[in-house]
């Protein structure tokens, strides 16, 4: 099994990032301490993408926190591979349990810049994954979330204004059409 390291070096030799942040990824593995625990300032963190291929339509929450809808995800924590990280988020999240499995390549690499003066927080260098469902197994975390809704790209890119979010939006609307 690959290191944290080298899954990162992994994921950027997809090809899934523009040249500034594939570039970014790396200055920061360099850096290392790679999780919030670790460096509450910049840290990498999983999003996935909840969709559904036959009615083309995508899962958005309202995130409480952030105030925002988005794509569901979090942070990574220390000793977690993506894998890991990625499962422990859906499950506590949405309530599903190790859907995904080792081998899985993220999608889209990004990175969020944070603006805020109530935590020590300033960059998620984000792992995008696409997660297929047809919702039906979906336990939705109250306590997360705001609200959540199924719609489609169309829609969500009209409620979502968080340029991550839309850049991945963008990016699996390629898989439907």
């Amino acid at each position: 099994m690959e290191t944290f390291e080298e899954q990162i070096k992994s994921a950027v030799g997809l090809n899934i990032a523009d040249e500034l942040v594939a570039k970014r990824f790396l200055e920061r593995l360099k850096e290392g301490r790679y999780t919030r625990d670790e460096y509450p300032r910049s840290h990498y963190c999983v999003y996935f993408l909840p969709y559904n291929p036959g009615t083309r339509q995508v899962f958005i929450v309202h995130h409480k926190k952030s105030g925002l809808w988005l794509s569901p995800g979090g942070h990574i924590d220390r000793g977690e591979t993506l894998i890991h990280a990625l499962n422990r988020e859906i499950q506590e999240e949405l309530g599903i349990r190790d859907k995904v499995k080792e081998g899985t390549w993220p999608f889209l690499l990004t990175i969020t810049p944070i603006d805020n003066s109530v935590q020590p927080c300033k960059e998620h260098l984000d792992i995008w994954y696409r997660f297929p469902t047809d919702g039906s197994d979906l336990t939705v975390d109250p306590r997360e979330f705001h609200a959540t809704q199924w719609v489609t790209i169309d829609d969500a890119k009209k409620i979502i204004t968080d340029g991550p979010n839309l850049t991945a939006l963008s990016k699996i609307e390629k898989f439907f059409y």
